[in-house]
């Protein structure tokens, strides 16, 4: 049975968003052959309204796709009936690939690499950069965990020869930031010199490291057309460092293994639908906790032939847009900002939800803090390990206190630890925030007793 199979409440009016024909013609067809073709949908049949009613309100009265379910039918249950998907393992047709389950157990996908190109070429339509660029066989250089992606070596270095795929160059082959030299920082330096790619594609807080590196040592980067931020939402911190350096658009993509890409950040700031490719439903959080505004989003992927998703819930919490925006696309669901992981948001001492995002804002208020990690251990005590690099505890701690004490009440227990580097969750992702108590998800969004 899927985890996610129980009535859902009818979600809160969100601003109005406009939809073409074509749009409801494509999110007709991957909703009805999702539930008529992939076996793990088999007992959802039951919540399908019929075909007189509203597409999109067929789509709400779905259960919640989660991360669960898709380990309980993987790999081949979300694979559309009559497809031979052993054979196409076999022939290269697509492959199996794994989530890195930075915040969660790891997820096995059916991965289809012209599903995902068609995916990230239909999002560099949202900004004005990416679009006329000329991107297809551009050369990418990538700054990630190679755990992530690329090619990893723990014991020595590969060259660049060795990290380089197509028209891809992976720049590092360690995991772990912390552990860089000033020499491997170097070396990144001059291959992007070297290499000059159109795109530079960087797990925000990997750059941010690589960046202060370079501010530190008075060091210039080769600028590319764009920086394209992934693989993590970026803090305010993050974005700091970067933008010190890099002077040409910084812009952020939003997607999943599972969903490819769902949003793109335009030149306004703010992040669009990718409507090309998926369907966005919406779920706000309830009222004491920032809804209606404030919620999760539950992705439908259009035009995979080798696997059907239907609201399969991101993780993320993300903020509307409340008017139009001022760039001029107006087609699908608009975002002020990502939130940040559920998994990554706090309780205030009022019990209200602190998305990593709040906690974000009140942190990078302090000047001096290069990197953090903010582990709530109980209701009224946080603590935060953080680095800095320019200033001493005793300038930085008594401002990080007032900070978050406005964010989190103002009787919360704050202790600090000053080190000198921050890891990555498993060599992979870094995690900013994050309860060590459990919160019921169930209670946070509208509709839930």
């Amino acid at each position: 049975m899927l985890l996610g199979a129980q009535e859902q409440p009818t979600p809160l009016p969100i601003p109005a968003s406009t939809y073409t024909p074509e749009y409801r013609a494509f999110a007709k067809a991957a909703f009805e052959g999702a539930l008529a073709h992939a076996p793990a949908y088999r007992t959802w049949r039951r919540h399908d309204r019929g075909p007189s009613v509203d597409i999109f309100a067929r789509y709400q009265a779905m259960p919640v796709l989660g991360k669960a379910d898709l380990r309980e039918h993987q790999p081949g249950g979300f694979v559309p009936a009559g497809r031979d998907l052993d054979s196409a393992l076999a022939n290269g047709e697509v492959e199996l690939v794994k989530t890195s389950g930075s915040t969660s157990e790891a997820v096995t996908n059916v991965w289809c690499q012209e599903w995902w190109d068609a995916s990230e070429a239909s999002s560099w339509k949202l900004h004005a950069a990416t679009a006329s660029a000329r991107l297809g066989d551009h050369r990418e250089a990538i700054l990630a965990s190679p755990l992530c992606v690329g090619f990893g070596s723990e014991v020595g270095y590969l060259t660049m020869q060795q990290r380089t795929l197509w028209h891809y160059l992976f720049l590092t082959e360690k995991a772990d930031p912390a552990e860089w030299s000033p020499m491997l920082c170097d070396r990144m330096i001059e291959e992007l010199a070297q290499f000059e790619p159109t795109i530079l594609e960087a797990n925000p807080s990997f750059l941010s490291v690589l960046c202060r590196h370079a501010i530190k040592h008075r060091r210039r980067i080769r600028q590319p057309a764009v920086v394209i931020l992934t693989y993590e939402n970026p803090s305010l911190i993050h974005l700091r460092h970067i933008r010190s350096i890099f002077q040409c658009p910084v812009i952020s993509s939003y997607g999943a293994t599972e969903s490819g890409y769902v949003f793109m950040q335009c030149e306004a700031g703010r992040l669009h639908q990718n409507v090309e490719q998926c369907h966005v439903d919406f779920q706000p959080l309830a009222p004491r906790h920032g809804g209606p505004m404030v919620g999760r989003v539950l992705a439908s992927t259009f035009h995979n032939p080798w696997r059907a998703l239907i609201r399969f819930d991101m993780g993320d919490l993300v903020r509307l847009a409340t008017e139009a925006c001022p760039c001029g696309r107006h087609e699908g669901l608009t975002l002020d900002a990502i939130e940040g992981r559920i998994a990554n948001a706090t309780l205030s001492l009022a019990g209200k939800l602190v998305t990593q995002r709040e906690a974000d804002v009140a942190i990078a208020e302090v000047d001096g803090v290069d990197q953090y990690e903010l582990v709530q251990t109980d209701p009224a005590t946080v603590c935060i390990r953080y680095v800095s690099d320019t200033r001493e505890p005793a300038a930085v701690e008594p401002e990080l206190l007032a900070s978050l004490q406005q964010c989190y009440g103002s009787s919360v227990k704050i202790i600090f630890g000053r080190v000198q580097a921050l890891s990555p969750v498993r060599g992979v992702k870094y995690r900013l925030a994050r309860v060590d108590f459990e919160i019921d998800s169930h209670e946070l969004f509208a509709g839930r007793p």
